[in-house]
């Protein structure tokens, strides 16, 4: 079975910003989703908000840019009537959680990858942050990265 996730919004805004915590495995997982095989799933709404987000941080060009790029690497899930359905009656702490979580049970993901802790606790589908996928799921001593400027061999 291939490898499949769904990211959570607050991975998309880590990816698409440098300086945030976040951002170098966030980032990486962009890669995989390019050239690692990852398969990679995103609930539609989280790139309305990720839009917004990102805009708010950098301009509209860059976060116009950036959503058409996760469009090509990502595949969004509808967020249908069923999904919302399954949302409003979830046991998540907030309904934009339980969206996501909808959103991963109809992808039928191996993971959701997000940094809400508090969220997705009683999911049938793990939460992992985007740090835990690489260092345990991808395992960067697997991946060639280039040398560091300055390095030499």
């Amino acid at each position: 079975m291939p490898r499949s996730i769904l990211v959570d919004t607050n991975i998309l805004i880590d990816a698409a910003v440098p300086g945030r915590e976040q951002h170098v495995f966030a980032s990486m997982l962009e890669d995989e989703a390019a050239y690692g095989g990852l398969k990679v799933y995103v609930a539609a709404t989280s790139l309305k908000d990720a839009y917004f987000l990102i805009k708010s941080e950098t301009d509209e060009a860059f976060a116009r840019e950036y959503i058409q790029c996760l469009l090509r690497l990502y595949s969004p899930v509808a967020v249908d009537a069923f999904v919302c359905e399954e949302a409003a009656y979830s046991d998540e702490p907030d309904f934009e959680d339980g969206i996501i979580r909808a959103c991963a049970e109809t992808a039928r993901v191996a993971y959701i990858v997000s940094r809400d802790e508090k969220a997705f606790k009683r999911s049938a589908i793990k939460r992992i942050s985007a740090q835990e996928y690489i260092e345990t799921i991808v395992k960067p001593e697997t991946i060639d990265l280039p040398a560091s400027p300055g390095e030499h061999e």
